[in-house]
């Protein structure tokens, strides 16, 4: 769509707030880093293992499983907006079943539940955005995903260190409240609507998104639009259709491999083990403080993707910043092979573990990360979006149990060393499926992705305006 007779900052505000809920899953993945440490002290008032340390991380990812499949049935019945407030439901009552927690099984059921409302963000946010954003300001605003992971990663990272466990539960809970109450006010995406006939409600939903100039431009927009959905929907949708057809498969590929490559980085294990990985660089750098550092960094690292995704375009910025991630881990491989591999001394050198960890979660938040969330509302048509996001996040979320606990497996078996050595070689192995596998999606309208995908001679917008 034709930016200039349009003005784009509604388009922003919906997705700021939308992404608000995002910023409430970041605050339960980053919970784990200040409060595992706690809880597997001597103080703890519920004391638990290692091993069960474990599960409380592990039972957060796996209730995301049924939360995605949750999302599927509710996302093109009642809709995106009202299935993403939905998602606040859960995610407040993780919150409230932590702060009342007095033995580990509540634990477990509080990170269970709270998975449930990230399996429903994780679904429907990349469709909302995808469906309401202008074709050139799509993947920035698609980059505010993983930039409000991380200021929710944050947010429990600072605040973690220096509260009780009470109170950072209770700050934690006031997300929710926020993310509803902020969210409740911007407009459906217009694609749901005309999926179920409500030309009207469309209309007015592009109007708000777009402040069109004059009435022209709002039909010439509606129409291309429903031409796509006409063309989508013509097609039965379901699991079928995305093996029946050229382009869906191409897009299957491409956005179940990326989330491959990106759980087998090691992210879900990096992430929920933070503050203990800094803790055995003995740097000197406080591990608390470190990760607060590396939280700063990562926003930093997040706007950036906002400003270069549209700019440099979705697959060099993934070849690049899956590149570095390699690199990074390799460099932590080395220094945890050195001190425990073969008992090398090590003094002095413990920065080469913070370096290296805080430059592969750079590294994920620049490019990684976001696009492989992002582009999973871009590369699937509309007929077949919702139950292809479902999958896609089932695969993701099974991939990150299977990390985390292996990981964990892994380090207490063979040595830490070995986890990083898997990480970085499966970075490596990516950097060759993203140049063959991932089609390059910058400046394409949803519609003009499916013709890439299918084949189809993609048709320029300054092409049909002359």
């Amino acid at each position: 769509m034709e930016t200039a007779r349009t003005k784009q900052w509604p388009q922003y505000l919906a997705a700021i707030t939308a992404t608000i809920s995002l910023a409430i899953t970041g605050s339960h993945i980053g919970w784990t880093s200040p409060t595992l440490p706690y809880l597997k002290g001597d103080n703890s008032h519920v004391p638990i293992t290692s091993d069960e340390a474990s599960w409380v991380a592990s039972f957060y990812l796996l209730g995301t499983v049924p939360g995605n499949i949750i999302a599927a049935f509710l996302v093109d019945r009642y809709g995106r907006k009202r299935s993403l407030l939905g998602s606040g439901v859960p995610l407040f009552l993780g919150w409230l079943l932590i702060l009342v927690a007095d033995n580990r099984h509540v634990l477990y059921a509080s990170r269970f539940i709270s998975g449930l409302g990230q399996g429903l963000v994780y679904v429907v946010c990349p469709m909302y955005i995808g469906e309401i954003a202008d074709s050139d300001i799509r993947g920035a605003l698609g980059s505010f995903m993983k930039l409000m992971v991380t200021l929710g990663e944050l947010y429990a990272h600072a605040i973690g260190p220096f509260v009780s466990y009470e109170i950072l539960a209770g700050l934690c809970a006031i997300l929710p409240l926020l993310f509803v109450l902020s969210f409740a006010w911007m407009p459906e995406s217009p694609y749901f609507f005309l999926m179920h006939e409500r030309r009207a409600e469309a209309e007015a939903s592009l109007m708000r998104l777009r402040v069109y100039a004059s009435r022209s431009d709002l039909d010439r927009d509606i129409e291309e639009i429903n031409e796509a959905m006409i063309r989508d929907l013509s097609s039965r949708g379901g699991a079928r259709q995305l093996i029946d057809a050229p382009g869906n498969r191409r897009a299957v590929i491409a956005s179940f491999g990326l989330q491959l490559v990106l759980q087998f980085s090691g992210l879900a294990a990096i992430e929920s083990y933070t503050q203990e990985i800094f803790a055995e660089s003995e740097s000197g750098l406080s591990a608390g403080l470190a990760v607060i550092i590396l939280g700063v960094f990562q926003l930093a690292a997040g706007v950036a993707a906002a400003i270069l995704v549209d700019r440099m375009g979705r697959r060099p910025l993934l070849i690049a910043t899956t590149t570095a991630a390699g690199i990074a881990l390799a460099a932590s491989c080395s220094f945890y092979f050195l001190k425990l591999g073969i008992g090398a001394d090590v003094r002095g050198t413990g920065w080469v573990l913070d370096a290296s960890v805080m430059m592969y979660e750079l590294a994920v938040a620049l490019g990684l990360s976001p696009l492989s969330y992002m582009m999973l509302g871009e590369l699937f048509p509309t007929n077949v979006k919702g139950v292809a996001v479902t999958l896609a996040n089932v695969w993701a979320a099974l991939l990150a149990f299977f990390v985390s606990k292996m990981y964990q497996v892994l380090s207490d078996n063979f040595g830490v060393y070995v986890s990083f050595a898997w990480f970085s070689v499966s970075c490596f192995i990516g950097i060759v499926f993203i140049a063959f596998f991932v089609p390059e999606t910058k400046g394409k309208s949803l519609n003009q992705i499916q013709d890439q995908l299918n084949g189809r001679k993609v048709i320029e917008k300054s092409a049909i305006a002359a």
